[in-house]
């Protein structure tokens, strides 16, 4: 058994294939080549990293990264973002996945990667954490405005006109106290080459709109069986631009979605929408990282997630 790191341009159309086909099996999707492409190639550095663990000359288990710029109190610092671990079922032990991210870690120190992070998804967080592969930063929480409320449940259908309503009545209150005032955080993306290529990922089925001097991006998709709206990311957080962004989205997409999700940390209130209560969220989002370059970072400051802007733009999700 060998393990291997390489980067996406250094891949034959052979390894894409293969890691291609892994991934589809372990997650019980139907991604192409395509995807697969649109993925680990968009992004500042134009290629992602990807370990590989090699039998026979098949690739059976696979942990790639994305590179990205972020900005740390103003200073431009690489990070790369841990997607898509996964080993073949008759490979599966702790010590080849063990294995396979150290590996990859050490590679990407030696490239000038100074943090790695995260989501992994509930299976996979224990066995990350007790290893030491990575540490906790916080749960990213999930934020929600009803827009019918029987595509949710089928039942209340008839209350369909009451929870518009209620929307409606909700955001212009909400307006009425929501600050012009842009939060800036320790940690955030380097806009400038983050957004550029963020957004050509997968299916490249984003909107990304300027209005009324706010820019936002949205996405329209079926999640879990409900006609859903993710804002995935406001560029200039404030409450007033987050109620700017969710108006233009019920004004415009009205009839295309019921129910308008935002997933991240919010350190305001007055942004128009309602946090889902820890016990009642669809899905966890564990966000967890790794420092690279020990010297080189302050852990106190890389650990709180109130640090952080961090969304669905930072994760793979969608």
């Amino acid at each position: 058994m060998e393990f291997v790191v390489k980067k996406t341009t250094e891949l034959s159309i052979t390894e894409q294939t293969e890691i291609l086909s892994l991934f589809n099996t372990v997650f019980e999707k139907n991604r192409t080549i395509e995807h697969f492409q649109n993925q680990f190639l968009n992004n500042p550095l134009g290629f992602s990293y990807h370990s590989m663990i090699i039998e026979k000359n098949k690739i059976v288990g696979c942990d790639s990264y994305i590179p990205s710029y972020y900005l740390v109190n103003g200073k431009r610092v690489l990070f790369a973002n841990g997607v898509d671990t996964m080993v073949s079922k008759p490979y599966r032990d702790f010590v080849n996945l063990y294995d396979m991210v150290t590996i990859v870690h050490d590679y990407m120190k030696n490239e000038g990667v100074k943090f790695v992070y995260g989501f992994p998804n509930d299976n996979a967080y224990p066995i990350f954490h007790k290893a030491k592969l990575m540490d906790d930063i916080g749960k990213l929480n999930t934020y929600i405005l009803p827009c019918r409320i029987g595509g949710i449940k089928s039942k209340l259908k008839l209350f369909n006109g009451l929870s518009a309503l209620f929307v409606n009545v909700y955001l212009y209150l909400i307006t009425l106290f929501s600050s012009k005032k842009v939060y800036h955080f320790i940690i955030e993306k380097e806009a400038s080459s983050y957004n550029t290529t963020r957004y050509k990922r997968l299916d490249r089925d984003y909107k990304i709109i300027n209005y009324k001097g706010n820019q936002f991006v949205y996405k329209l998709m079926e999640y879990e069986g409900i006609k859903s709206a993710f804002l995935v990311d406001v560029l200039d957080k404030s409450p007033k631009n987050f109620n700017k962004a969710i108006k233009y989205i019920f004004k415009n997409e009205y009839k295309k979605f019921d129910v308008l999700l935002y997933v991240g940390f919010l350190p305001f209130i007055s942004h128009g929408l309602i946090r889902i209560p820890r016990k009642l969220e669809p899905k966890n989002f564990h966000f967890t990282g790794k420092m690279l370059r020990k010297d080189e970072i302050d852990k106190d400051t890389f650990f709180q997630i109130k640090n952080w802007d961090v969304n669905l733009s930072n994760y793979d999700l969608l």
